[in-house]
């Protein structure tokens, strides 16, 4: 039965994506209590390949298969084709990231799963969307990034656009992703017939720009730095960011880092001027945080209200007294698997540890449980199929 800690128990998902956009949707699923069966190839989904891998896991695969059931088939074999399309028939979700085109030859895109299944909600993640001039190009993360903007808002010293070193289109498209197919499985119970939803990187990576678009609209062209002085500036033993959402918070860094006169010149009098003189400005601020260390300098602000952060690297940040406080991370491990550090879902009831949704997959792992379970398949129909090729 659905609960808080497992508002989707009950609900089916096939998830036919590999990587991230399309398989960390899944993930959401699952951890919610989906039932979630992933289908991979023999050699598995491309993302437990990237990387070190440890266990046949990599910190893709980790971070976007956990709770999921996986069957391996061939795809390239008629009846593996078959099974995919009996599996499809029986799942209230079908997530799939191949490019468009793709699942129809495999005889389970939408039009054909719908004949079958009328309210399956379907899920299409690819690069570009469905349709126009784009449809049929590859894509990635570094190519949504590039192509929505992302990279011009992240320029280096030198002005150079850069990605943000992390996949974060790939993961912002997921969870948009989530977010929609979410809101059509509460609409679904009033509903005759299914939805298909195109949530491409393209568009989910603008919907997370949208101010920086209106902004350079409303600006008439690239938007001047709006909460100048704000930044990464090194300290005596590291790195701190410093940031103002106020006028008045400029006055209160400049008094606490020891310059007070620079709160009345006339060149730093407000945001915009600050902006358009912060070549000579950041460097004096610069200078005075080079006096302390970054933990010295957060007492300082911290009593002046001054809005600072250490910058943290990923094992300061899993030490952090606020990160152990709030329980954020839990240190999980599984089979032929070291200790995880897992980011605990925000909002979700985190697994316990004999919880179905605490387990990573093997590749093809759950095969024969997925087969009996929801096609009532006996021991000697799942031999016939391995046999044949279709199960790997």
């Amino acid at each position: 039965m659905p609960s808080y800690a497992r508002p989707y128990a009950g609900l089916r998902v096939l998830d036919l994506s590999q990587g991230i956009a399309g398989p960390y949707c899944g993930l959401l699923l699952a951890q919610y209590g989906a039932d979630v069966l992933k289908v991979e190839p023999a050699a598995g989904d491309w993302g437990r390949a990237l990387g070190k891998r440890v266990g046949g896991h990599s910190a893709i695969d980790l971070s976007s298969n956990r709770g999921k059931r996986s069957i391996a088939l061939d795809l390239k074999n008629a009846e593996g084709r078959a099974l995919l399309a009996r599996l499809a028939a029986c799942c209230d979700v079908v997530i799939e990231n191949f490019r468009p085109g793709v699942v129809d030859r495999l005889g389970v895109g939408y039009e054909a799963v719908r004949q079958a299944n009328p309210k399956v909600l379907y899920v299409s993640v690819s690069a570009f969307g469905q349709r126009g001039p784009a449809r049929d190009l590859p894509g990635s993360d570094t190519v949504a990034q590039a192509f929505s903007g992302m990279m011009m808002v992240n320029r280096d010293g030198a002005g150079v656009p850069k990605s943000t070193g992390f996949l974060t289109a790939d993961y912002v498209t997921a969870l948009y992703a989530f977010q929609a197919l979410a809101a059509a499985l509460a609409a679904r119970p009033h509903e005759s017939e299914g939805r298909h939803l195109d949530i491409s990187l393209m568009q989910a990576s603008a919907a997370f720009l949208a101010m920086k678009i209106i902004e350079e609209r409303l600006e008439g062209g690239p938007a001047p730095k709006l909460n100048a002085p704000a930044g990464s500036y090194r300290t005596m033993d590291g790195w701190i960011a410093v940031t103002l959402t106020k006028e008045s918070h400029f006055g209160a860094l400049c008094t606490a880092i020891g310059r007070p006169a620079l709160a009345a010149e006339p060149r730093f009098a407000d945001f915009a001027l600050r902006s358009r003189n912060l070549a000579e400005l950041a460097p004096q601020v610069q200078d005075a945080l080079l006096a302390k260390t970054t933990q010295e300098w957060l007492a300082v602000f911290h009593a002046a209200d001054v809005l600072a952060s250490p910058i943290h690297g990923f094992t300061s940040w899993l030490d952090d007294p606020q990160v152990r406080a709030m329980e954020v991370v839990a240190e999980e491990s599984g089979s032929g698997l070291p200790s995880i550090p897992w980011v605990r879902i925000p909002g979700a009831v985190h697994p316990g540890p004999d919880d179905p949704r605490a387990r990573w997959p093997d590749v093809g792992g759950d095969a024969s449980a997925i087969l009996r379970d929801v096609l009532g398949m006996n021991e000697a129909e799942i031999s016939r199929l391995r046999d044949c090729g279709a199960l790997i």
